[in-house]
C-alpha cells in the first residue's frame, strides 16, 4: 500500500518520553495535518463497544472504574508486566488503529501529513511513509520524564523495555531528532526539516 504521490506522509516515532507529542504539535503549528495513534487507541478503548467487550472478557472488572469506564493505567500495569497480554492487546487494537489512520491519510486533502506511531518500526510500517523521523534522548531523561508523569522507576523501565532499543530506532529512521533539550531546539530541528521538504 502507498499513498498518493503528491502527498508527503511522515511517520513520527521514537522512544517513550522523547518528545513525540511536542514534535507533533510543532508540525501542526507549521501547517501539517497530524494524527496520533495514541489518541486513536484512547478513543477505541473508551468508545468502541466491541473492543470494550473484549477487554471485559479478557480482564474482567480489573481494568474498569466504578463508573464502568476503561482505566488506561490498569491496562498498562497488565501489559507492561506480561508480554503475552501485551501481544494479545496489540493483536486486538493494531489492525483497527492502522485502518483508522490510513483512511484518514487517504481522505485528507492536505499535501503534508505526520502520523505519530510509537511502534512504527516494531510493526514494520516504514515502507508506508515518505520519510520516517525518530525522536531520541538519553535513558536518564526518559526515566525522569516518566517519573514526572507519576510512574515509578520500575514502571518506567518496563515501558522502555517494551520498545525497540533507541539506537536501533535511530538506525532505521531516515531522520533522527534530538528530543532531550529545550522545546525551542526541537522546533529548530523540525523547522529545518520542514523547509527542506515543503
Amino acid at each position: 500500500m502507498s499513498f498518493a504521490n503528491d502527498k508527503t506522509v511522515i511517520g513520527l516515532t521514537g522512544g517513550i518520553a522523547c518528545g513525540k507529542s511536542s514534535a507533533l504539535q510543532i508540525f501542526k503549528d507549521l501547517g501539517w495535518d497530524t494524527l496520533s495513534t495514541d489518541r486513536i487507541v484512547a478513543d477505541l478503548i473508551s468508545t468502541n463497544e466491541s473492543v470494550i467487550e473484549k477487554l471485559s472478557i479478557r480482564w474482567g472488572k480489573t481494568v474498569f472504574s466504578v463508573n464502568n469506564e476503561v482505566v488506561k493505567g490498569s491496562i498498562a500495569d497488565i501489559i507492561f508486566n506480561d508480554e503475552e497480554e501485551r501481544g494479545w492487546l496489540e493483536e486486538l487494537l493494531h489492525p483497527l488503529v492502522r485502518s483508522t489512520w490510513t483512511r484518514s491519510v487517504e481522505s485528507s486533502g492536505a499535501k503534508h501529513l505526520v502520523v505519530e506511531i510509537p511502534l512504527l518500526f516494531e510493526k514494520k510500517l516504514q515502507s508506508l511513509f515518505t520519510y520516517t523521523l525518530s525522536l531520541q534522548c538519553s535513558k536518564n531523561v526518559q526515566i525522569q520524564r516518566l517519573c514526572d508523569r507519576g510512574l515509578t522507576n520500575g514502571q518506567s523501565n518496563a515501558r522502555i523495555k517494551a520498545q525497540l532499543p533507541m539506537d536501533m530506532k535511530s538506525q532505521l529512521a531516515d531522520i533522527v531528532l534530538l528530543g532531550e533539550n529545550s522545546l525551542s531546539f526541537l522546533k529548530r530541528q523540525i523547522c529545518i526539516f520542514h523547509a527542506r521538504v515543503t
